[in-house]
């Protein structure tokens, strides 16, 4: 069997799984990764031994992938995700835009790509897993509208979207570098360990007056209300 089909017959394989009801397997991504990514990459795109984090082409949306960890790590409730020494996976994410790229017309604007970590209620799988797509056309032209209006500390965003009232922050960069939004959001919490599963959180690439950088959002989710809700997976900006 080729290599090309090889790797067809692997996310076939996981088809029932993926499009089954939400309840059906809160694992399928840790099956997924766990069982095969690491084994062979293939169903995944890439596997990151180094970082302990595979990317996965999500099978909604044209162009969407998810950056997964290798180890077991649930959600945003974590405790791995409190430890310093816990790789930034927001910013491996934003590093493996490249992989939403390549299957789009041309690249997306920085201000147009976005990074999303629902929040416990809001999620349907037990393995964290960072959402990578565009904005919604709504959400893009809120953001930019609001940007220079953001400052470096916690504070509403002065615009609802997609029926969330975020709080945010801006953080200046081409990179996230050192930045680690996971640890920003805990500061702020009286009890991280208890409090941080109820976020969502978002990093949305930004153009700011004084350079690029970024904008990052956080809310307490309701029932089915995920920070993903900010993504468009048809990816209409660019067409």
């Amino acid at each position: 069997m080729t290599i090309s089909r090889r790797v067809t017959a692997l996310a076939a394989s996981f088809l029932p799984l993926l499009f089954a009801p939400a309840f059906a397997d809160s694992d399928v991504l840790w099956k997924i990764v766990h069982e095969k990514c690491v084994v062979q990459t293939a169903p995944c795109l890439s596997v990151n031994e180094a970082e302990h984090y595979a990317v996965l082409k999500d099978l909604r949306g044209v162009a969407q992938v998810l950056l997964i960890p290798t180890d077991k790590i649930t959600g945003m409730e974590s405790p791995a995700l409190l430890d310093p020494s816990t790789h930034n996976f927001l910013a491996d994410a934003w590093a493996e835009r490249a992989d939403v790229n390549a299957r789009l017309p041309r690249p997306v604007p920085r201000d147009g790509l976005s990074l999303a970590i629902n929040a416990l209620r809001a999620r349907t799988q037990n393995q964290l897993h960072i959402h990578i797509d565009c904005l919604s056309a709504d959400a893009r032209a809120i953001l930019k509208a609001d940007a220079d209006k953001i400052g470096a500390d916690w504070a509403p965003l002065p615009d609802t979207i997609a029926g969330h009232k975020f709080s945010a922050i801006r953080v200046k960069g081409e990179t996230l570098g050192d930045f680690n939004p996971v640890l920003a959001l805990a500061k702020t919490l009286k009890d991280p360990a208890k409090e941080m599963g109820d976020h969502n959180l978002v990093v949305a690439g930004a153009n700011f007056a004084d350079g690029p950088g970024f904008i990052v959002l956080t809310d307490i989710a309701t029932l089915g209300m995920g920070g993903e809700d900010v993504q468009d997976h048809s990816c209409a900006i660019m067409h």
